[in-house]
């Protein structure tokens, strides 16, 4: 039996021997972007028409360009939404009714893992139906090895209601590294303690610099033993004694000399991380980190009302006074994932750009925290049907929803600049016909 794996490298090798025969040509007010250039992009740039083919173009010619991508696929649900959201097969295949879903994502996820930087991370918004076969597709594509996690993410209080038995509250967020560089930026810390300032930033004292337990002992590591002199008001330390300052060893209250965690020298440079409570208690400063921010572990259960479906509902039809599309994702949520898994500067894709949402939360991220996080979507160029809300507010293409919202972006942030390409259409050319199928795969 044929490997996923092998078949991937096969297929790459399809890409570039049918990106050398064809060229892509867009429709613009500037040059085309035949090439990612993180430089000279604007805040985002919008690509219009069949994701496949500009994913395609870009891994052979601008791979490992980008730092973060997220998705928010079709779920294959069936439902009779703004796009096409029903892939499902015949149940003959090994993978039943799910290849053709499968096999609809498989080039892309390929090309997307191209375009990754060697540290990228992506991160695939999921349900039920299709979170297995998926996985199943990430490990090939990505490895096993560079599986993250997987966060359950509630996005309603009562649940859905178009189960028999059961009302899912949850979605799920696949995230995948590149390779083993890739990591998260973390979650921000909510830790309210961290209540005191110098001029290396915000921080806290809750470590002691007196060793305790195994090998605290003075006879254990006589050298750090040695006093230090503080400042009782100021909570300064210093390794050298001056008026003023109170010496302190490390002994304990039962007044058994103990050892501190570094010796002189380290100390001595060190200084600035050390504090000393009124009594002459010394502390290391834990410090909220770069940007007197604070990063911990991602978590895997994200319960945040923001984040819920009807949020989404609510601020798409602020924005365009109707629910133009039917499944945006709220605001607060993509700013969340955005800031937990990508650095201010990021180059970030999203190439099922739907609503825009992924634009409108990087550039809220970057006015609050002064990032430079430049955006690339692709949305379809599929036409709306007559009978959806979204055609009576005027827009006649998926893609045109997508723009609108960076045009209302660009009234809400002066800031905020964008460019929009759109695919030119030639005949035997950029085909994404190619017949690959994840059923031919096994």
């Amino acid at each position: 039996m044929m490997s996923l794996i092998q078949n991937k490298i096969n297929y790459l090798g399809r890409l570039l021997q049918l990106q050398s025969q064809s060229s892509l040509l867009m429709d613009s007010a500037s040059v085309s972007p035949q090439r990612i250039n993180p430089d000279e992009l604007p805040a985002s740039t919008v690509l219009i028409g069949d994701n496949l083919v500009y994913l395609m173009h870009f891994a052979c010619t601008s791979s490992e360009s980008v730092d973060f991508c997220y998705i928010d696929p079709p779920y294959n649900t069936g439902s009779k939404f703004l796009y096409h959201d029903n892939r499902k097969s015949d149940s003959s295949g090994p993978f039943g009714t799910h290849s053709e879903w499968m096999s609809f994502m498989l080039p892309r996820l390929i090309a997307a893992r191209e375009m990754l930087k060697q540290n990228g991370v992506i991160a695939i918004s999921i349900d039920d139906y299709e979170h297995v076969y998926l996985k199943v597709l990430m490990d090939r594509i990505f490895g096993e090895e560079n599986f993250i996690g997987n966060i359950v993410t509630c996005r309603s209080k009562n649940g859905k209601g178009g189960k028999r038995n059961i009302a899912p509250s949850h979605e799920y967020l696949l995230v995948y590294g590149k390779t083993q560089e890739s990591e998260l930026r973390g979650q921000p810390d909510d830790d309210s303690s961290y209540n005191k300032a110098d001029d290396y930033g915000k921080y806290k004292v809750d470590g002691l610099f007196r060793k305790k337990g195994e090998a605290s002992l003075r006879t254990d590591r006589p050298n750090m033993y040695y006093p230090l002199y503080c400042h009782p008001e100021s909570g300064q330390v210093f390794l050298d004694p001056a008026p003023g300052l109170m010496e302190i060893f490390p002994v304990d209250s039962k007044g058994i000399e103990r050892r501190w965690l570094w010796g002189q020298d380290t100390a001595r440079e060190r200084a600035w991380q050390l504090y000393s409570s009124p009594k002459g208690v010394i502390y290391v400063k834990n410090y909220a980190g770069i940007e007197n921010e604070k990063r911990t572990k991602v978590r895997t259960l994200w319960d945040n009302t923001a984040f819920y479906t009807e949020r989404a509902t609510n601020e798409i039809t602020k924005l365009f006074g109707e629910k133009v599309f039917d499944t945006p994702k709220p605001l607060e949520y993509i700013k969340s994932i955005i800031d937990c898994m990508a650095n201010r500067d990021a180059v970030i894709l999203d190439f099922f750009a739907g609503s825009g949402t992924t634009a409108h939360a990087a550039m809220s991220l970057n006015m609050v925290d002064g990032g430079t996080r430049k955006t690339i979507l692709m949305e379809n160029d599929a036409p709306i049907s007559h009978t959806h809300v979204s055609y009576k507010e005027g827009f006649r293409k998926t893609s045109d929803i997508t723009v609108a919202r960076l045009n209302k972006l660009r009234e809400i942030f002066p800031e905020f600049s964008y460019m929009a390409y759109e695919l030119k259409r030639q005949q035997g050319k950029m085909t994404t016909n190619d017949n690959l199928t994840v059923d031919a795969l096994t």
